[in-house]
């Protein structure tokens, strides 16, 4: 089934921007002010859309996103919501250095060699803070039992983790049934 570009961009309209915004990326990280702010929204949007989701699963996603929409996040909800906000920061800062560094992103003057230094600088250490947020977040969902039932849930399994399609920013989340503990020699 081939899916038209129109598809895909009311998908896209569909995802809110829950977690954070512009503002909370601008407060965060020295990016340059001179981004357009639909742009940024934009890049924040894919990056819940699919790193956010692929690192919390669909279900527990969708369980945060409801509690966000309906203002009903639970005490240890609000944590984990907060742990979130920085992954994605880092995620959309990332993605928005490699936009600014790509030929059309560049303008006239702008771009200091010292504004480049710190963004250059800032790209570099954000793997390692993001992979440290998001094993924080792993073993807080683990540990939180009324998140580890929301991913635990029959209707969840398989939802975590695709063994063909291993990201960075992936956690998997054992489903105690799928555990083998006998290790077997061929």
């Amino acid at each position: 089934m081939k899916v038209s570009r129109a598809q895909i961009l009311k998908i896209f309209k569909m995802v809110e921007v829950i977690f954070i915004d512009d503002n909370f990326l601008y407060q965060n990280f020295p990016l340059p002010k001179r981004l357009d702010r639909a742009a940024l929204l934009s890049i924040i949007q894919l990056e819940q859309f699919t790193s956010i989701q692929d690192l919390l699963g669909t279900c527990l996603y969708e369980h945060m996103e409801s509690g966000v929409s309906n203002q009903t996040l639970t005490t240890d909800e609000i944590s984990l919501f907060k742990l979130i906000k920085y992954s994605l920061a880092m995620y959309s800062a990332k993605a928005t250095i490699t936009m600014l560094r790509t030929q059309a992103a560049n303008t006239k003057k702008e771009e200091s060699v010292q504004d480049q230094y710190i963004i250059d600088t800032l790209a570099a250490q954000i793997d390692g803070k993001v992979s440290y947020i998001n094993r924080r977040i792993a073993d807080f969902v683990k540990a939180t039992a009324d998140l580890k039932a929301i991913i635990d849930n029959e209707d969840c399994a398989g939802d975590l983790f695709n063994e063909d399609e291993i990201y960075s920013s992936s956690v998997y989340y054992p489903y105690s049934a799928n555990i083998d503990d006998e290790c077997e020699e061929s």
